[in-house]
């Protein structure tokens, strides 16, 4: 009985030590950016202008953005957890050869930009990306809102303050807690994220027409909790499973194929 009290605290105290451990470490878990500063024309986006917005706490983000041709949509897009916006290159090159004008948002901490990633710094600046957009004197209705993976929670919370013409979503979690439960399901520190991304909470405030587009295998953000979000969403709604994709290849799978038929059909 002794033995086995004596095993019962030793367990007992690593197990809430590593829970405390991840909770201190949970962002550098979360977050994986690339911090290094690339500019357009080094991957070959030449017409691709870098936009520096500054926060109210001063810190100043630059992002990247193409104009949109004459009577097309502008993309503002928010990418997942890691890389950095030059990593991103394709999305440019995919929807600017159909005239689209994209404005892919520099997070804090990632591509040479001050600060450190949060979920509170990220709903920030995009907040401040589509205010920009605006004082250009882009129409709402000219706007789509896209978010991949973690992008998706910075997304979806933005559609619920604003107006545009859609919300797309890729890989989209229900919440970034529900996505913890998944791959820690005995850790306590899972319950008690600071940035919990809870979409699932916006998404039924968002009166604009969805569309999620998800991997039928995502191990990484499974699909059902992209379900989950679309059966808390409002009409109009449209779920696209791609059969056979993953999460970190879904874009192979001509999504942005998808996603702009959709913007087309509206």
């Amino acid at each position: 009985m002794r033995n086995f009290k004596v095993f019962l605290i030793s367990f007992l105290t690593v197990y809430f030590a590593f829970n405390a451990f991840v909770y201190a470490k949970q962002r550098d878990m979360m977050y994986i950016p690339s911090v290094e500063r690339v500019a357009p024309a080094e991957v070959g986006l030449d017409a691709v202008e870098e936009i520096a917005l500054t926060t109210a706490s001063n810190i100043e983000l630059t992002s990247w953005f193409a104009r949109p041709q004459a009577g097309r949509p502008t993309v503002l897009f928010f990418h997942g957890n890691a890389g950095a916006v030059n990593h991103r290159a394709y999305r440019f090159r995919e929807l600017m050869a159909q005239g689209y004008g994209v404005f892919i948002l520099g997070y804090p901490g990632y591509g040479g930009n001050a600060g450190e990633p949060s979920e509170p710094g990220f709903h920030e600046a995009a907040q401040l990306a589509y205010d920009y957009l605006r004082t250009l004197g882009v129409d709402s209705q000219d706007i789509v809102i896209y978010g991949e993976s973690i992008g998706s929670g910075v997304a979806v919370q933005l559609a619920a303050r604003v107006d545009a013409r859609a919300l797309v979503l890729e890989a989209p979690m229900s919440s970034a807690t529900d996505v913890a439960r998944v791959h820690y399901p005995l850790l306590v520190a899972s319950f008690f994220l600071r940035d919990s991304f809870q979409s699932v909470e916006h998404i039924g405030r968002i009166d604009m027409p969805l569309l999620v587009i998800h991997g039928e295998k995502d191990m990484i953000i499974p699909l059902q909790l992209g379900q989950k979000l679309v059966e808390h969403a409002v009409d109009p709604k449209e779920l696209v499973v791609i059969e056979g994709a993953g999460h970190n290849n879904l874009s192979n799978y001509s999504t942005m194929s998808v996603a702009t038929g959709f913007i087309e059909s509206l």
